[in-house]
């Protein structure tokens, strides 16, 4: 059974910097922090940008200090979305199109948590091409969010995770290096922060410009 696996931020959809901003504004209404500088963003997990912007602003990031700040974003994350100017990337709708009904499993593996997929996603009209996955809740640690959303999908295909074929769709080294570690191959596309030569330099076994190419986007995830 193949199970596909596709990130979010600069892989399906470009938000236009609504989450980043909704987490800014989130961290300097609840702890007064000016800014994310200093707090890596690309391929991270939500859960591990809340802990280092909650070290970076004085604050023990005990799950109790996570969960509040989960909040905080996701009171905030639909306004973002409404007010900056995002879009769903190019030949990604084209490509679940031909996916659906080809007998792979599409979901998602993806940092954000699960509220802010599904807030993103549903924004931009592609929420319900996705089965489930694994999201940024599960842990900071991007390679056990992976191994998670492995799991899940292997369970909706009704497989063994053993048994499966995980393939990741991601445009950072973490989703290259996160795949890996659960035995996935990696599509890596370069519509996000990093281009095609320093996503093969990071081992991605394939990387695209893009997902406008349908049918080479198929054959890699279907071959």
């Amino acid at each position: 059974m193949r199970l596909l696996l596709f990130d979010i931020d600069g892989t399906l959809i470009a938000s236009g910097g609504a989450g980043r901003d909704a987490i800014a504004d989130a961290f300097s209404d609840e702890f007064g922090l000016a800014g994310l500088d200093g707090v890596q963003i690309d391929g991270r997990t939500d859960t591990g940008i809340f802990e280092d912007a909650l070290r970076l602003a004085g604050v023990d990031p005990t799950p109790a200090a996570i969960d509040r700040m989960t909040e905080a974003y996701i009171a905030r994350l639909p306004e973002a979305l409404r007010t900056h100017k995002g879009r769903v990337l190019e030949g990604v709708v084209d490509l679940l199109d031909a996916l659906d009904g080809a007998g792979a499993v599409v979901g998602l593996a993806t940092g954000n948590v699960a509220r802010g997929a599904e807030l993103k996603l549903r924004h931009y009209g592609i929420w319900d091409r996705f089965v489930g996955g694994g999201f940024g809740d599960v842990s900071s640690d991007r390679d056990r969010v992976l191994a998670a959303a492995v799991e899940e999908l292997a369970r909706v295909g009704g497989v063994e995770p053993s048994a499966a074929s995980p393939v990741v769709i991601g445009d950072t080294p973490r989703d290259v290096s996160a795949g890996h570690a659960v035995g996935a191959r990696v599509l890596a596309v370069a519509t996000g922060n990093y281009d095609e030569a320093a996503l093969r330099e990071s081992g991605a076994d394939f990387v695209l410009p893009d997902l406008r190419d349908t049918q080479a986007a198929l054959e890699i995830l279907l071959g």
